[in-house]
């Protein structure tokens, strides 16, 4: 494409405990943003705790900001201001429960796009991507005429999920649950896998707002050779290619171990997130170990048992292959 084409992602998250938030609409926000550069990418951002700081540190600057739960009126009003004042070509919407209120009025004024989860597609927009995993990979009009590109091939991941990394295996089991740890369940891994950390490795990757407890200080000063823990990766890649066994929440980090074709275990944070683990259940990917609950201790010893009896079962097929932001990105730029 000749010109630069002028980018809006209406996009929100961050620190909002009991909102089924977190980070993730953020982080699939920025890799699809990475994707589509060099055009002029901008961000409007519902900003719950920590979500700007994100998308700065990714070097994006064009960073505009709205109050926290604003009225669906004024987000409407909100958008359009920006979408006029900065002569916008596409706008990308990437949020927890939208209303097809929204979206109507702002398709009347621009090209617009909405990436979505689970099995939700209808909406009144030129463009719906929706990688989730219980979808075969498919196209397809929903109920208002819409274009559709459904499935796992278009699952939005960092470009560097693009990459073919070398099966060198140095981790025994990599946790990791999403941006912010709200449910505790690193805790509970700790309190599981203890007995077996002189004869494992385990690393933890904690998340940028998740702070360390009192319980990973201890064991990760008892356990020096076989403990690492660190709060965030910018080679997330390396990481799950390095592992033999995964446990991770609901969300795109699920996507990201099945990538590389590690075998892996579900907490889920929040209800809908168990949608998704029962879909990589059934296609025998991973285990769904449920919600976060009192269970979950016992749940994920008998998963670490497993491990340790090399009696982990799951297909040898690859699902995801990684370049689902960059078939999104191509879907994108052809509405121009």
């Amino acid at each position: 494409m000749g010109k630069s084409v002028s980018i809006l992602i209406r996009t929100s998250g961050g620190l909002a405990p009991k909102k089924q938030l977190g980070f993730g609409h953020i982080y699939r926000s920025i890799n699809l943003a990475d994707q589509l550069k060099p055009n002029k990418i901008h961000f409007l951002v519902e900003d719950f705790g920590g979500a700007k700081e994100i998308i700065r540190s990714r070097g994006f600057k064009r960073i505009i900001s709205l109050k926290k739960e604003i009225s669906l009126k004024e987000d409407i009003e909100n958008t359009l201001n920006v979408v006029k004042k900065n002569q916008i070509d596409i706008l990308i919407i990437d949020r927890y429960k939208l209303k097809n209120q929204y979206v109507r009025a702002l398709t009347r004024v621009v090209k617009t796009v909405v990436i979505s989860d689970l099995r939700i597609i209808d909406f009144p927009a030129h463009l719906v991507i929706n990688g989730f995993i219980g979808f075969t990979n498919h196209r397809k009009y929903n109920r208002f005429g819409t274009k559709c590109v459904l499935g796992p091939k278009y699952q939005i991941l960092n470009k560097n999920f693009q990459t073919k990394l070398k099966n060198v295996k140095t981790i025994t089991l990599l946790a990791t649950f999403g941006g912010f740890d709200e449910s505790n369940i690193t805790n509970m891994l700790l309190d599981s896998v203890k007995p077996y950390l002189d004869s494992m490795k385990l690393k933890i990757i904690l998340g940028p707002a998740t702070k360390r407890s009192k319980k990973i200080v201890t064991l990760k000063n008892r356990y020096r050779k076989n403990l690492t823990i660190v709060q965030k990766t910018n080679f997330m890649h390396k990481e799950i290619a390095r592992a033999k066994f995964g446990i991770c929440s609901g969300g795109i980090t699920s996507y990201e171990f099945a990538r590389y074709n590690i075998p892996f275990a579900i907490v889920s944070q929040v209800k809908h997130q168990l949608i998704t683990s029962k879909e990589w259940q059934k296609r025998k990917q991973a285990y769904d170990l449920g919600i976060a609950n009192k269970s979950t201790k016992k749940k994920i010893t008998i998963f670490i048992n497993r491990i340790m009896k090399n009696r982990v079962r799951t297909k040898n097929h690859i699902i995801v292959d990684g370049l689902g932001a960059k078939r999104a990105s191509d879907e994108i730029l052809k509405l121009l």
